[in-house]
């Protein structure tokens, strides 16, 4: 369908003009700015809807040039529906053909450009969308908003994510979060008002009434932006592809049928490609709406209830999906529970959320360069976590338990600082989401204060989640031929075995040697004539032998955490971080905050406000239906930067809160309750110990299936093989 052009003429009212800003939020459906834009068919007050390059953005570290294809494929998207064409769902589609006819895309600064359309039209009102971004982008919105400030312009930034700018109180996110996803979503612009805004007020893109600097007619190539590094440029060869009409095929395929396994198939990169919903890219760029998201999913709980109660029976099928989209619903709801972290400490990207653990892996020679270039290249010699790390350069995703892996290994075995890989991590990951990003990098470090210790053992992970190396052997195609048993541990493999796979395991080079492997890291030395005999008789290539011994490395990094962690002073720092960061439910499907990691003779102030107690909520949880939502709660907030009048918060759309989300919303207060809390925050640093057996056996297990069999922790996904355990033997977290 051949789309409409706009009205490209001077329209009649020269008066004041308003302004659409888009940053992360490319789409049609739930947004704001565009649904008030439409809905105002009686003005005749021009608009142009206003996309950036900016400079100042994409000269930060983090950008990578997938970022910004992606972006381009969502734009070309969204400029087609508003012009009233149809989408194509093509990826051969060559975007950069493309003209804009609705979208008015500059590669200039905002406040520059925003500058510039007010001298030669005086601006009405700036319509956009709230967002916790780097501190880059937060200079950014500050600078936008004196700029409104001293031009005596009005800002509108509406609510997309959940996430409350300037919170006082840490118990009111979860109750703010509620409020927002049960107002209705914005309407989506008919076709009816498309056609009068285009015909009657929007400013096309090839309007020339408005002289604009860095004007583009097309998408802009990576290439093209010369704020980008040469080595970012470069696209993902198995990437998503990007914009709302992919968005809403990706949910609509998980929701249908690939949602059923979601539980099940989390924690496997075999599995996860089509167990996982997928959406994280398109949420992160506001391909699509995160409210439209958890609403869609929630509809379609309600019909697999209503198909049980109809069938007066749990059938597998209905019990299965359920299940799979109560935990897909908890990550939703965890997602802006990280997002507001950053939100209230925008300081987290560069510093740690504890500071008793900032003098740890900086030290003179603690980074150690040739660590971090095999692990950033996946030449580490661990088959599993080299095959993550090139899964994540060719694709630029992989599932949540296998990034936390990448980073686990690299702060705790390789010893390296979580600041000097999250620049390269945040290019890799085609849904970086600044939110997310750096609160889970210094969860996963050990730094927060309030977290257990997450040090996996990486050959251990690739057994459980790649018992047959299926995906190892995709990804590190020089052990495609190595025998089952030594997939996983090839440098236990003797010579003969590596000459006849093909494979030698050491360093390759002019003056290789082959190595032998007689222990884990007992290694014997051939000599290149030895070597060239190793090799005459077919031609091997070369895998790394493994850079560090896992387990000491592993152990010497521990005891460097516990001996700050133990500290009286880290102790009460930690109180400080969890009273402003730390998840307020203690049914654990947030953050995984660790009670025991806090001090047992700490007085823990307040730290029942909101809560109830932790029998009741054992109790609670085995009550619950398993698709029940999860609650959350969040910190102060620190991102007010001398938020003006100017600022307008998102109109309340519905009339009232539902009276069931008050009552979930509401807090249990009890002043007998806080030594029971308390004493569960004191429990030893021994994991196990947080499931007490004189706990359990107040527990009904019997009402909860799931209890069975393994399961899987909302928190980390780790598999745990005690049926009968009330917490994660990884991450601490209560099980749900």
């Amino acid at each position: 369908m051949a789309a409409a052009s706009p009205n490209t003429s001077p329209l009649v009212d020269n008066g004041k003009i308003d302004v659409v800003w888009l940053k992360h939020d490319v789409r049609l459906h739930d947004h704001g700015p565009l649904s008030l834009l439409a809905r105002d068919n009686a003005s005749s007050r021009p608009c142009i809807i206003l996309y950036l390059y900016e400079p100042d953005q994409l000269c930060e570290k983090t950008v990578h040039g997938s970022h910004v294809e992606f972006v381009n494929e969502g734009l070309v998207d969204l400029d087609v529906r508003l012009s009233g064409g149809q989408p194509t769902n093509e990826q051969n589609l060559t975007i950069y053909n493309h003209q804009f006819q609705c979208i008015t895309v500059c590669y200039a600064g905002a406040v520059f450009t925003l500058r510039t359309i007010h001298k030669q039209r005086p601006i009405n009102q700036i319509l956009c969308h709230l967002e916790t971004g780097h501190l880059k982008s937060f200079a950014r919105d500050k600078a936008v908003r004196r700029w409104c400030r001293s031009s005596n312009i009005p800002i509108r930034e509406l609510d997309q994510t959940g996430v409350t700018r300037c919170l006082k109180d840490r118990d009111d996110f979860s109750v703010n979060f509620k409020k927002f996803i049960n107002q209705p979503m914005w309407s989506t612009p008919s076709q009816h008002q498309l056609v009068h805004m285009r015909e009657h007020r929007l400013l096309s893109a090839n309007n020339e009434s408005i002289q604009l600097h860095g004007r583009c007619r097309s998408p802009m190539k990576p290439t093209d932006i010369q704020q980008i590094p040469e080595e970012h440029k470069g696209d993902r060869v198995e990437r998503q592809y990007g914009g709302e009409t992919k968005a809403f095929g990706m949910l609509h395929s998980f929701l249908t049928h690939r949602g059923a396994n979601y539980s099940a198939g989390i924690s496997s990169p075999n599995t996860s490609w089509t167990s996982c919903s997928r959406l994280s890219p398109y949420l992160t760029w506001g391909h699509i709406s995160l409210r439209y998201v958890i609403v869609t999913t929630q509809r379609k709980q309600e019909e697999l209830r209503e198909h049980r109660k109809r069938n007066k029976s749990r059938g597998e099928a209905p019990s299965l999906w359920l299940r799979s989209l109560a935990s897909f619903q908890s990550r939703m709801h965890w997602r802006s529970h990280f997002i507001q972290k950053l939100e209230s400490q925008p300081s987290l990207e560069v510093q740690d959320q504890c500071l008793a653990f900032s003098h740890l892996r900086r030290q003179p020679g603690d980074f150690n360069e040739s660590y971090y270039e095999s692990w950033c290249e996946g030449k580490t010699g661990y088959p599993y976590v080299d095959a993550c790390m090139r899964c994540l350069r060719h694709c630029g995703w992989i599932n949540f338990r296998a990034r936390a892996m990448l980073v686990s290994f690299a702060t705790y075995n390789l010893w390296l600082d979580w600041k000097r890989i999250a620049s390269y991590l945040a290019r890799l990951f085609l849904d970086y989401e600044p939110g997310i990003h750096y609160p889970q990098l210094q969860m996963q470090s050990g730094v927060t204060g309030i977290n257990a210790m997450r040090v996996y053992n990486v050959t251990k992970q690739g057994k459980d989640q790649d018992p047959n190396g299926v995906f190892i052997r995709k990804h590190v195609p020089e052990l495609r031929n190595v025998p089952v048993e030594y997939i996983h541990e090839p440098f236990g493999m003797p010579v003969s075995v590596q000459t006849k796979c093909g494979v030698i395991i050491g360093n390759g080079g002019d003056s290789a040697t082959a190595v032998e492997k007689t222990s884990l890291f007992q290694t014997k030395q051939y000599t290149p004539a030895e070597t060239d005999i190793m090799l005459s008789d077919r031609e091997c290539v070369y895998y790394p032998a493994p850079i560090v011994d896992e387990k000491a490395a592993a152990k010497a990094a521990k005891d460097k955490l516990s001996g700050v962690r133990k500290q009286q002073s880290t102790k009460e720092e930690a109180e400080e971080v969890y009273l402003k960061h730390g998840s307020r439910r203690t049914r654990g499907t947030a953050d995984g905050a660790k009670p025991k990691a806090l001090s047992s003779t700490a007085k823990r102030v307040k730290v029942d406000h909101g809560q109830t107690s932790i029998t009741t909520s054992w109790k609670r949880a085995d009550e619950e239906s398993a698709d029940n939502l999860g609650d959350y709660s969040e910190g102060d907030a620190s991102r007010t930067d001398g938020v003006d009048n100017h600022v307008e918060k998102q109109p309340a759309i519905a009339s009232q809160t539902s009276p069931a989300i008050e009552k979930v919303g509401s807090p249990t207060k009890s002043p007998t309750k806080a030594s029971t809390i308390t004493s569960f925050f004191a429990q030893k640093e021994k994991v196990s110990a947080v499931a007490k057996p004189t706990v359990r056996d107040e527990v009904d297990l019997s009402k909860e299936e799931e209890h069975n069999s393994s399961w899987s922790c909302n928190m980390c996904t780790y598999i745990n093989e005690k049926p009968l355990a009330l917490a994660c033997s990884v991450c601490g977290s209560v099980r749900t």
